[in-house]
């Protein structure tokens, strides 16, 4: 009996789902429209961003600083490479428990080629530094930072920070001084990095390999609060022009 209706379960089941119908799309009617300006804006959602936009550029024209000079980026050295990295370095320093050795920043992560003396904005730092990147710190043992070096001089050279200073020979890192001694490829050092390096980026897949110190905290917001601590104290910003690759 009960297998009986099991069977006529299953049988109207089947015949009930074959005679559903199924939706086809046959055909599509498209439009394109530039988003050139010539649209007109919506006066309602106008009205509702607005308050937010005043908002928004309002904390992006904070000045925090004042540069005395334009910063520039260029390789192999540069005073805004100098200056960018100068601050890594001190706040890493701040940061982690152990002395930090240098810092560096891939020369594509800073996204601005000058920064025009006068007023220095929260927004220009944002422009500078888009990314989400974090700053880590790594222990490199001697062979993998020579190969870390020599990476960066045959792109033409990183901004580095004080306590690295080396000269690109044939596209190799010669005469490399850390901490204004000779680079012993038999001792490690403690590099501060954009987690993008650490992770491999920028043709940089040999660092993937070393354990990670994380700060847990973005780069821009590591130079944002160097700032307004500066602004705070009364001090000015501090732009070191020397030096620190060489051809």
């Amino acid at each position: 009996m009960y297998r009986n209706f099991f069977r006529i379960c299953f049988l109207t089941f089947f015949l009930s789902s074959g005679c559903k119908s199924v939706q086809h799309l046959s055909s599509v009617n498209t439009q394109n429209i530039r988003a050139d300006g010539t649209i007109p804006a919506d006066s309602k959602i106008e009205s509702m961003i607005q308050p937010y936009r005043i908002e928004m550029a309002a904390e992006m024209d904070e000045v925090l600083g004042q540069l005395e000079v334009d910063l520039v980026k260029r390789k192999p050295n540069s005073n805004m490479g100098n200056w960018f990295c100068d601050i890594l370095y001190d706040e890493a320093n701040k940061m982690f428990y152990e002395e930090i050795d240098f810092a560096i920043q891939n020369y594509g992560g800073l996204r601005l080629s000058t920064v025009a003396k006068g007023p220095l904005t929260r927004g220009e730092i944002f422009q500078l530094m888009p990314f989400d990147n974090t700053l880590v710190v790594l222990q490199v043992d001697g062979q993998t930072m020579q190969t870390l070096l020599d990476a960066m001089a045959y792109s033409g050279g990183w901004p580095v920070s004080t306590g690295l200073s080396f000269t690109i020979m044939n596209n190799k890192a010669t005469d490399i001084k850390i901490q204004g001694q000779a680079f012993d490829i038999n001792k490690s050092y403690r590099v501060a990095v954009p987690d993008y390096v650490a992770n491999g980026g920028d043709q940089a897949s040999f660092l993937k390999k070393l354990p990670q110190e994380e700060s847990g905290v973005f780069i821009r917001d590591i130079i944002i609060a160097h700032l307004e601590d500066l602004r705070e104290a009364g001090r000015p910003l501090s732009i070191d022009p020397t030096q620190r690759i060489s051809k």
